[in-house]
């Protein structure tokens, strides 16, 4: 897998953790697959190298979905899945979490390039059953025009439809026709109406399109994120600081208001001092500095 490939501390791999828990897979074909949780695609070592699949996903009926992009055909990737399956057992088995582990599937999601493929493979003391989505029938001209209508004409896009999008290169057939889809998936990502969609939508382009993607292509793609969230966050804090500053600046008023018209009413210094210590639960000290403050303006 590419620098691109999904990894824990990976800001493309943070925003897909959050888009697609709760998800189905229903728009390569698989409703029935329901995710609950993104785990960590980094397998330990059987051999010396290490090896990563695509996606692993922890499904609603409690059992693991190891998928596979493939763009062709070839009895070899069974020997590759059956390398993944016992890495995954490896996994729990290191931890002590055998008993945690129902059942795995292995999904393959076959792009445009292929229109069908073998699905088990016997050994007959061993027999491996591959659940494969096809995505040859899907007409991404059409995907594509119904959303750009949808986005240019402001509407959003249902959590269906923005799956859709991201998987909309790998509904075309080779690797120019994909990089082409590609970056007109991302056109249209960075029309959505919201920052948090956008950012959703191009991590699962990233994510799907990993294989095919240009890599100087998705380097620069992944850098526009980092700074998209950068500036996220920034505008987050100056918005909690705001809310913050604005709290205050109505307790001082509150505060202001108490003293001055105690003070009008006649109501005594010490008083005012224990009005203010129980309704804004300050110290002697702290209604002490306010009252000197604010008594002077009256």
């Amino acid at each position: 897998m590419s620098e691109i490939a999904y990894q824990n501390k990976d800001v493309t791999a943070k925003v897909m953790a959050e888009t697609l828990k709760g998800k189905s897979l229903a728009a390569f074909g698989l409703p029935h697959l329901k995710i609950m949780d993104i785990l960590p695609t980094n397998l330990p070592a059987i051999e010396s190298n290490e090896l990563r699949l695509d996606n692993l996903f922890l499904l609603s009926d409690g059992s693991l979905a190891i998928i596979d992009y493939e763009s062709s055909f070839d009895r070899e990737n069974f020997v590759k899945y059956l390398n993944y399956i016992a890495r995954v057992i490896k996994r729990f088995a290191v931890r002590g979490e055998l008993n945690q582990l129902k059942r795995v599937k292995m999904v393959v999601i076959y792009t445009a390039d292929v229109e069908c493929a073998e699905e088990i493979y016997d050994l007959e003391g061993l027999i491996l059953l591959v659940e494969s989505a096809y995505l040859v029938n899907r007409d991404s001209d059409e995907i594509y025009r119904r959303l750009k209508g949808k986005i240019e004409w402001g509407q959003r896009l249902t959590e269906e439809e923005m799956m859709e999008l991201m998987i909309l290169p790998l509904t075309v057939k080779g690797r120019t026709g994909k990089q082409e889809a590609i970056e007109k998936a991302v056109g249209l990502a960075r029309n959505l109406p919201e920052k948090e969609e956008q950012l959703k939508v191009l991590a699962g382009i990233l994510t799907f399109t990993d294989k095919v993607i240009d890599k100087m292509y998705a380097k620069r793609l992944k850098e526009e994120m980092q700074m998209t969230l950068v500036g996220q966050m920034l505008m987050d804090e100056g918005i909690q600081k705001g809310r913050e500053e604005g709290r205050e600046e109505g307790r001082e008023e509150g505060l202001r208001a108490l003293i001055q018209d105690n003070i009008e009413t006649g109501i005594s210094r010490e008083q005012i001092l224990e009005k203010l210590q129980k309704r804004f639960q300050l110290s002697e000290t702290q209604a002490e500095e306010y009252y000197n403050r604010f008594s002077e303006e009256s």
